[in-house]
């Protein structure tokens, strides 16, 4: 008798964390299945056996219909024909793309059930039709109570897990001597995300800020970034690389800070943090540190693009195009760092978000997975219908 097994694949670098926080729970729930999937570095830490390389994918535009090259279609064949060798019994897709969309479509055509882990930001999705979307999914398990407009269109039975993010803010125990910062000053942590194109049309407004902001000697800038664009020669501060500057603060205990990683250890300690739109936005909120985030000028779409206001269906935090000027944003944020009624509203309604979010999304998450193998297993699986949690 062939061994249950399911398959999983994130979206994005950040999805992966929440992909390995999955595996680990489902893990812990059903031992002796099997997860296949496209890992990344998160995922691919856990006792999984792997069909592809999240990298290869993002570097081969796979989630991204308008990037797609040769190279990319022959990387999707060849992942088919291993999915075809080993057909699991569920599909798990953390956060949803085009690549994620045509797997889905696969999946649909094998009588596979797919489950989506809803976390995708609405500029995320390219080059996806839409009314099909509802004919691949099974469920759809989200953190935001009343689910993405994507999710709502498309009629897929929706059901809320609670919030990842808030798991792994209530873990984060540290002090600011054991990052290298001063405890009796305020933190200014900037964080332009991971994503290729994002960074680039983003990071010179946040390279103007961070200039600007650690001039003043009476706070702590820190610029955090990933680990793989500090190693990236091609992205400059000023005549310096990123590792250069890195290097240099180590020396130094005033101005501009490089941190590779640790960005939740940072983000714990920070006075205000300015960031991209992503999860990180979802971290702010949970950590009660008051937010600016910054999307890029060119992403057009209607409605919020911080993963903090698509969560929660409003707008709690203002949110800045990269075309903002330098001296706006430098204003909002000494407003936000200083004590006064711009930082006391912001940190009430960040508080509000925390009481309305609720934690053990991973296992949330296995349950119901759980009980989707059970139904394929036993050949009785429920009809869809148009339930919410």
């Amino acid at each position: 008798m062939k061994r249950s097994s399911y398959f999983i694949s994130a979206r994005s670098a950040s999805a992966d964390i929440l992909a390995s926080e999955l595996v680990l729970a489902m893990n812990d729930q059903f031992p002796k299945v099997e997860c296949l999937g496209i890992f990344g570095e998160w995922s691919g830490r856990t006792r999984s056996s792997p069909l592809g390389d999240l990298q290869t994918c993002l570097s081969l535009g796979l989630h991204d219909k308008a990037q797609m090259s040769e190279a990319a279609k022959t990387f999707y064949d060849q992942l088919i024909q291993e999915l075809e060798k080993n057909l699991p019994q569920v599909a798990i897709l953390v956060g949803y793309s085009f690549l994620h969309h045509e797997l889905a479509g696969f999946f649909k055509a094998q009588n596979i059930p797919v489950v989506l882990y809803e976390i995708t930001p609405v500029g995320a999705i390219k080059g996806i039709d839409f009314a099909t979307v509802g004919q691949r999914l099974e469920i759809a398990l989200g953190i935001s109570p009343m689910g993405s407009d994507l999710v709502q269109k498309s009629g897929v039975p929706y059901y809320y897990i609670g919030s990842p993010h808030k798991d792994r803010v209530d873990r984060v125990i540290v002090e600011a001597p054991s990052l290298g910062l001063q405890p009796q000053l305020p933190i200014v942590s900037i964080f332009p995300g991971g994503r290729v194109e994002g960074f680039q049309a983003t990071f010179p407004v946040f390279q103007q800020l961070a200039e600007k902001l650690s001039q003043d000697k009476g706070m702590q800038v820190v610029l955090s970034v990933a680990d793989q664009l500090i190693e990236d020669s091609s992205i400059k501060f000023g005549n310096m690389t990123l590792k250069q500057l890195m290097e240099q603060g180590k020396t130094k205990k005033d101005g501009l800070r490089v941190m590779p990683g640790m960005h939740l250890e940072l983000l714990s300690l920070s006075t205000l943090a300015i960031t991209g739109c992503g999860a990180i936005t979802m971290e702010c909120g949970l950590f009660q540190v008051p937010v600016m985030p910054i999307y890029p000028s060119s992403m057009t779409q209607n409605g919020s693009r911080s993963l903090l206001n698509q969560t929660v269906g409003k707008a709690v935090v203002n949110e800045y195009g990269s075309d903002t000027p330098a001296d706006q944003l430098l204003a909002v944020a000494k407003k936000l760092i200083s004590a006064g009624p711009e930082r006391d509203k912001m940190l009430k309604d960040l508080l509000d978000v925390k009481l309305s979010l609720q934690g053990f999304a991973a296992e949330n998450a296995a349950d119901y997975i759980g009980r989707e193998i059970g139904q394929w297993k036993q050949g009785k699986r429920a009809a869809k219908g148009n339930k919410t949690a």
